[in-house]
C-alpha cells in the first residue's frame, strides 16, 4: 500500500497515472460463462485415445517439446541451485511432460500451486472435470467451474493457484484450441450438421473392414427352383454339415449367388484425400513414419516447419513458466528476480550423427579422450573396446594417412620431373607399336576364328562322346591361335 503520504506525493510531483481500461468488451463474458466451444475436454482426449493418426501427432510433438533437457540459467548461483533442487524434489519434469500432453490434447491446461503463499509442490489438473469458466467484460478471470465426483459444480475462485496454459491464443478467446481442433468439431452445410472428421475417419475404416471381410466371407443364397420345404430342409442340413474339399451327388443342380463388393470400385482417391486431411489436421506430416522412400524425403523437407512450431512452443511454455511460477519461488525465498535475471530454456535438437572412422580421427587429433572414444564405441556399436586394440586401430588409421600423403607427394614430384614424363612417353609408343604388330598378325587368322566358332556351335547340340572330340579340338586350335 503507498498510504496516504505516498499518494499525495505522487499527486504533488504529478505522477499519478489512472489506470487504463479497453472500451471494447467481452460480450459473452458479460452473460454467460464460457463453456469448451463445440467439443468438451473429455471429448477431446477421448478422439486421442481411439485415433492412432491422432496419438502419434501428439506423441511426437510433445517427445519433440519435452525430449530435450530444460535448463536454467542465472546471474545468481543460489537462484539457479534452488530452481534445480525444487525441480528434482517435487519430480517437476515428468508433471511438466503431461502438462505438455494434456495442452496438446486440449488446447488448455491447467497446472495448481498447491500453496501460493509458499509453493511447495504443483499438481495437474484433470481436464476432463472442467466444465466451464466466467471472466468479466474486458476479459480477467474470475473463476473456474469443476464438476466433481459427487456431481457437484464447484468454483474454484482463488485463480492465483492455477497456471494456465494455452497452445494457442488468438481473439481473446475463453479456452486454447486443440492441435487437432478442426477434425474434432462437428460442421454445418446449409441446414446439415457433419460428424467432425475424426468420427468419418471411424466409420471409414470400420466399412474398409467390411469391405475385407465381406469379399472373404460373401453373402451366399442357394436356390433350388420348385423344390418344396422338406427338401429344402433336407438340402440346408447338407450345406450346414459340408467342409471344405467334400463332394456330392445331386439331381437338381442349386441356383447360387453371390453378394459381395464390386472387385471393380477404387476407392484410393477418397482414401488419399481423407490421409492428407487427417495429416493436416493434426499439423504433422505422418509420411515420414508410414510412406515409402519418395514420400518420407518430402515430409523430411517440412521438419523445418515442425521444428520452429516446436520451438514456438517451447518458448511460450518456458515464459509460463519463468514469470507464474520459477519466479514467484524466487521471491518466496528472499532473492531479488530483477538481479537474478533468471532464464529458462531448452537444450538444442540439433545432435550431428559421428561415424566409427570420425570418433577415431577425433581421437588421434586430441579433441576428446581414449575413455571416451571406448565409451562411444560401446554405446553406438556394442564394441567394448580394449585400451589395446583402440590404439592399435588410430595406428592403423594413422598410417594410412601417413601413406596417402606420402602418394600424394610421389605424384606431385612426378608430374614436377620433366624425364619422368619422358619416359612414360617412350613406354605408351612402344606399347602402341606392339599393338600394331599383334594386329598384323591377326589379319590373316579371320577365317580361322570363323571355324573356330563353328565348331563352338556345332559343340553345344552334338552328343557326349562328339564334345569331348571337339573340346580336343577348339582347344588346340585355340592354342594355334
Amino acid at each position: 500500500m503507498k498510504g496516504i503520504r505516498g499518494l499525495f506525493g505522487e499527486i504533488w510531483r504529478g505522477t499519478l497515472k489512472e489506470v487504463k481500461t479497453p472500451t471494447a468488451k467481452i460480450v459473452n463474458s458479460d452473460f454467460s460463462r464460457e463453456r469448451p466451444e463445440r467439443v468438451t475436454f473429455k471429448r477431446l482426449l477421448l478422439y486421442h485415445d481411439y485415433t492412432p493418426q491422432i496419438q502419434v501427432a501428439v506423441g511426437s510433438y510433445a517427445e519433440l517439446i519435452t525430449g530435450t533437457e530444460m535448463t536454467v540459467q542465472s546471474e545468481n548461483q543460489e537462484a539457479t541451485d534452488l530452481i534445480n533442487e525444487w525441480m528434482r524434489v517435487t519430480n517437476f519434469y515428468e508433471k511438466f511432460e503431461s502438462i505438455v500432453t494434456t495442452t496438446l490434447i486440449c488446447g488448455t491446461a491447467l497446472l495448481e500451486k498447491l500453496s501460493s503463499e509458499n509453493i511447495e509442490d504443483v499438481e495437474e489438473v484433470d481436464m476432463t472435470s472442467i466444465i466451464s469458466k466466467k471472466r468479466n467484460d474486458v476479459g480477467k478471470l474470475l473463476y473456474y467451474e469443476q464438476r466433481q465426483v459427487s456431481g457437484k459444480i464447484v468454483q474454484l475462485n482463488n485463480v492465483k493457484d492455477f497456471i494456465e496454459f494455452r497452445l494457442n491464443n488468438y481473439s481473446k478467446q475463453s479456452w486454447g484450441r486443440s492441435l487437432f481442433y478442426s477434425l474434432a468439431v462437428p460442421r454445418t452445410t446449409g441446414f446439415r450438421t457433419t460428424a467432425p472428421i475424426a468420427e468419418v475417419m471411424w466409420g471409414m475404416e470400420d466399412a474398409m473392414g467390411g469391405i475385407v471381410q465381406n469379399n472373404a466371407y460373401p453373402i451366399t443364397t442357394i436356390t433350388y427352383p420348385g423344390a418344396n420345404d422338406e427338401y429344402l430342409e433336407k438340402e440346408a442340413e447338407r450345406w450346414r454339415r459340408y467342409k471344405p474339399g467334400d463332394k456330392r451327388v445331386q439331381k437338381i443342380k442349386p441356383e447360387i449367388d453371390f453378394f459381395e463388393t464390386n472387385p471393380a470400385s477404387k476407392y484410393t482417391d477418397y482414401i488419399a484425400h481423407m490421409e492428407k486431411t487427417m495429416e493436416l489436421g493434426t499439423q504433422f506430416p505422418h509420411d515420414i513414419l508410414t510412406g515409402d522412400f519418395t514420400s518420407r524425403a518430402s515430409s523430411e523437407t517440412t521438419e523445418t516447419i515442425v521444428m520452429k512450431k516446436v520451438r514456438g512452443w517451447q518458448r511460450y511454455f518456458c515464459s509460463m513458466l519463468k514469470r507464474e511460477l520459477f519466479e514467484p519461488i524466487l521471491e518466496q525465498h528472499g532473492i531479488n528476480t530483477e538481479e537474478a535475471k533468471l532464464e529458462i530454456s531448452f537444450t538444442t535438437q540439433n545432435i550431428v550423427e559421428l561415424d566409427p572412422q570420425q570418433v577415431l580421427s577425433l581421437f588421434s587429433q586430441g579433441v576428446i579422450t581414449l575413455e571416451e572414444c571406448r565409451e562411444w564405441h560401446q554405446q553406438n556399436a556394442g564394441m567394448d573396446m580394449d585400451e589395446g586394440e583402440l590404439k592399435a586401430l588410430v595406428d592403423k588409421k594413422e598410417d594410412e594417412e601417413e601413406q596417402e600423403q606420402s602418394n600424394f607427394d610421389k605424384g606431385m614430384d612426378s608430374k614436377k620431373d620433366a624425364n619422368s614424363q619422358k619416359k612414360a612417353a617412350k613406354a605408351r609408343e612402344a606399347f602402341e607399336r606392339k599393338t600394331e604388330l599383334f594386329d598384323k598378325k591377326l589379319e590373316g587368322k579371320d577365317k580361322d576364328i570363323e571355324a573356330l566358332k563353328e565348331k563352338l556351335l556345332l559343340r553345344e547340340s552334338s552328343a557326349r562322346n562328339d564334345k569331348a572330340k571337339l573340346t580336343k579340338e577348339i582347344l588346340e586350335a585355340i592354342k594355334e591361335l
